[in-house]
């Protein structure tokens, strides 16, 4: 039998292909691992919900409120999401089992200044879609940017304008004489354009408050009396409206109350700094400044419906100086002549602290039903609601009779003004307590063949159908018509 022939040149040419200069580099492709992606994806999760976080914050959000809202649109992802947030930033931890161990964690601060009610509205309205589906990360991180940059709805000359109508209403409901009308609206009229200045220069916000006191005080000190037949100090709190923390004093003592004690304190802490330096432009505007005696008798008050007119006028001032949506002008008017007659009747009934009470009562219910009405996010009526109840007028003046005048009225102000705040936070409980709001929950790994829902990049989250999420799963309980479980958190 003859013995096969080796072929010399064919074992050469095979050798010669497996030598490492020899290999084409072209056909060489590497592909990430599937826990690649799905780090990835949790990273670029975590960032977007800070970032909307953040926002929420800007909008005047409590810190519960904002922890819940992201819990739902991490659960509309398909993601559990654990949450530490204070007025100032906040921590995102997505993904990891309920134990909260593994996952990814961002952080974002809260920068910029309060959106206005226009901002908020818009802001409202992505969250209640990223409520209902999953959208792509890209989309939401491009309505944020418009968000952000949306202009006013109206020039500088009608900002100023606004500002005027809120210093002459704050100081109808206060003290309504003419001649205190006159002069609430110059002196409004020029805070109104320092605020526009100031604006412009992001770091004079800081002393911005200090410098208005003062100019508010020295000209009040100077013409009030001469001019106006006035007495000075009826005009020192209405001008600053803008500065004075109401809602954060609200804000704070609801949060302390609801066991949020590091939010509450750091927003009751940043509320009592602002009085202070409200306080401290006054005194330095009494110590430039001395008061002349009024030049003639002083004008008669206005009759029982100037706090009235006042109330109308809060709220023209809200739609034009926070840009306010012109749909929401009947809502808004209505609800705040509506607080002003339930706190008004209170008061009448059983005193000023059962009046607080009341109308702290009466915003959470008449905010979600105006919501549900107007599709007008209750942000927008909570808002100019709380200035109404004007916790910091009284807190401002308290302040500065005690560090200005220091005598006891200062005192027993400031003690009224601690129970007019916890009156009107413990209603705004009682009353969010009266309401059931829907919320998600993430449940276990669905089992093969479930249909699934929209997800982050177009195509279908893991385990959503119907509406209902089963393991990646946003299961929507409580609410009018789902369970019995109440997310009454109020806003």
């Amino acid at each position: 039998m003859r013995a096969p022939r080796l072929d010399v040149r064919a074992l050469v040419r095979r050798a010669a292909a497996l030598l490492p200069w020899r290999r084409r580099r072209a056909s060489t492709v590497t592909l990430p691992e599937a826990g690649d992606v799905e780090r990835e994806r949790l990273r670029e999760l975590a960032a977007l919900l800070c970032e909307l976080g953040s926002e929420l914050l800007r909008a005047g959000e409590r810190t519960a409120e904002v922890e819940r809202v992201l819990r739902d649109i991490s659960a509309r992802y398909g993601m559990r999401a654990r949450c530490f947030v204070v007025p100032t930033g906040l921590f995102v931890r997505v993904g990891g089992g309920p134990d909260g161990r593994g996952g990814e964690l961002d952080f974002a601060p809260v920068e910029g200044p309060d959106l206005r009610l226009d901002q908020v509205q818009t802001l409202h309205s992505l969250v209640d879609r990223m409520r209902g589906e999953a959208m792509p990360f890209e989309d939401v991180r491009r309505a944020l940017r418009a968000e952000r940059e949306q202009p006013e709805r109206f020039s500088p000359a009608a900002t100023v304008l606004g500002y005027v109508l809120l210093t002459v209403g704050l100081g109808v409901i206060r003290h309504a004489t003419v001649a205190a009308v006159v002069g609430y609206a110059v002196l409004g009229a020029g805070v109104g354009l320092l605020r526009l200045f100031g604006d412009r220069l992001p770091a004079a916000r800081t002393a911005l408050p200090v410098v208005a006191a003062v100019l508010v005080t020295a000209v009040s000190l100077r013409w009030a009396g001469p001019l106006l037949h006035e007495v000075p100090t009826v005009l020192y709190v209405p001008p600053l409206i803008a500065f004075l923390p109401g809602a954060a004093l609200t804000l704070g003592a609801i949060e302390l109350a609801t066991g949020a004690a590091l939010s509450g304190i750091a927003r009751l802490a940043g509320a009592v700094n602002v009085l202070l330096l409200l306080a401290l432009g006054i005194l330095v505007g009494t110590e430039l400044v001395r008061p002349r005696p009024p030049g003639g008798p002083q004008s008669e008050a206005l009759g029982a419906w100037a706090p009235w007119v006042g109330v109308l006028l809060l709220g023209f001032g809200f739609l034009l100086y926070h840009s306010a949506p012109p749909r929401v002008t009947g809502w808004l008017l209505g609800a705040l002549l509506l607080e002003r007659f339930v706190q008004s009747a209170a008061t009448d009934l059983a005193g000023s602290t059962f009046g607080a009470f009341a109308a702290g009562m009466l915003l959470p219910p008449m905010a979600g039903w105006i919501e549900r009405r107007s599709r007008t996010p209750d942000q927008v009526v909570f808002l100019p609601c709380f200035w109404l109840l004007v916790p910091g007028a009284v807190g401002l003046t308290s302040v500065s009779e005690l560090i200005v005048e220091r005598g006891t009225a200062g005192l027993a102000n400031l003690v009224e003004t601690v129970i007019t705040v916890a009156a009107i936070a413990l209603g705004i409980l009682v009353g969010a307590g009266l309401q059931r709001r829907p919320r998600l929950l993430v449940g276990e790994p669905a089992p093969s063949g479930v249909s699934t829902g929209p997800s982050a990049d177009g195509g279908q989250s893991p385990g959503v159908r119907g509406g209902k999420a089963l393991g990646g799963v946003a299961h929507p309980i409580g609410g009018p018509e789902g369970g019995d479980v109440p997310a009454g958190e109020p806003r």
